[in-house]
Order: C-alpha cells, then structure tokens, then sequence
C-alpha cells in the first residue's frame, strides 16, 4: 500500500496509507444514499406543500439540484477534505506533497468528478495509478489517504490520552510505532532488576531521537509524556 507524508500543525510529518478502493467505493455509496434521501424527501414535500407547479420548480432546483451539484465540494470545503461518507470510512483528501489542499484542488477534482464517472473510468484510473489518483486528483495534485491506521494506533499501545491533551513534546512524531511500543514495554516491565537502568536508557535514546531533553523531567515522566504526546498526534491526524 502507497504513504503518504502529511505535515502537522506542529510542522511534523506524519505518515499515512492511500485509501484503498473498497473504502473510496463504500464512501461514495454512503454518500449516493444521502443524496438520494435528501432529493426523495424533499421531492415529496414540495409536491404535498405547494399546488404551483413552476413553483416547485423554482424551489426543488434550490433545494435539491444545488446541494445535489454542490455536495462533495461544500463538504471538503467544510469537512477538512471529507464529505459524510468518507467521514464514516474514516478517509480524507490530503495532497500529494503533504499540504493542505486549497480551495482550488478542491474545486478541480470536483469538476472533473462527470468525468471520473463516466464508465467507472476514475475507478480504473485509480486502480492503475497506484497512489490512490482519479483523474481529478492527477489533475488537482490530490490523493485520498486513510485515517483508519492511526487512529487505531492508541489501542495497540494501550495508553489513554484524553480529546484535550496538551501537547508537550510535538516532536514525539519523529518516532516510529516500534520505538513508542518499545518505550511502553520499558514502562511496563517493573519486574527486572536493572529497570532503572533501562529507563535512563531508553530515555537518552528518546532524547536523541527527537531532539529535545525534556529539562526538568525526570525519564520515567519524559518518555510516559512522549508516548502519549505520540499517541495523540498520530491517533488525533484526521480529526483536525
């Protein structure tokens, strides 16, 4: 499976999975049903609420033809790259160099979308691609990536972090899953004899390794804060 490295708020990178297909098509599946009980619960009111037929009409194009054209782009313009279908299937979409999209990537996969569902032939694009790209993410230099990995990431670790968390050490980042899961198991493990030993170090490689000393804190608390400040970064990237 393709990464794809995206910068944090902190200014760290942060890597993620392309999204893969089965959950692109589930998402826009979600995504057709809300629209298609939005058009048939409104369809039905305007009829029962107004006799005028150009009327309903005029307000049926307002009510449902634009939100039905708009639907993708006003919910990744609102919804930090996601509509509610991706929002479920926990994906989003990220730029292929890691930025934020702007307003006009956005609007570029959203007029190309005729054109990726003509014949499926964004799904065959995306299946060729290999990075996750329909035509209009070629086009707008987009991707969209999954979120599933990470979030998950909290309880492979087993460590709580709470929704407000404060960030101490947003450098944390710079380590890998296997160095957070060893510096848990070094947390953990108070039956050897020379764990203090391995707490120190551990800590002075934790050090190094994200380039900061944490002054003041003694190990033990400088490397259950990285962890968790670890944890919340990585697990908490598609909630921004």
């Amino acid at each position: 499976m393709s990464e794809i490295h995206i910068e944090t708020a902190q200014n760290v990178v942060v890597k993620h999975e392309v999204a893969n297909v089965g959950s692109r098509i589930a998402a826009y599946l979600l995504d057709g049903v809300i629209l298609a009980a939005w058009i048939i619960v409104w369809f039905f009111l305007l009829v029962l609420a107004s006799p005028d037929e150009n009327v309903s009409i005029l307000v049926g194009v307002v009510v449902i033809g634009i939100p039905y054209v708009f639907y993708h782009l006003i919910c990744e313009l609102t919804m930090d790259g996601k509509s509610i279908g991706k929002s479920v299937m926990k994906i989003k979409v990220a730029r292929v160099d890691g930025g934020q999209p702007r307003v006009g990537q956005y609007l570029l996969r959203w007029l190309l979308r005729p054109v990726d569902g003509f014949y499926g032939l964004g799904l065959v694009v995306v299946l060729i691609n290999g990075r996750g790209q329909r035509l209009g993410d070629l086009a707008a230099g987009t991707t969209v990536i999954s979120l599933k990995q990470r979030m998950q990431l909290r309880d492979t670790l087993m460590t709580e972090v709470s929704t407000g968390h404060q960030v101490r050490f947003p450098e944390a980042v710079r380590l890998n899953d296997a160095q957070a899961a060893m510096i848990k198991e070094v947390l953990q493990n108070i039956q050897v004899g020379n764990r203090w030993q391995l707490v120190e170090e551990m800590a002075d490689k934790v050090r190094r390794a994200i380039g900061n000393n944490g002054d003041g804190m003694k190990s033990t608390e400088f490397l259950r804060t990285v962890l968790k400040d670890y944890v919340y970064l990585t697990g908490q990237q598609g909630g921004r």
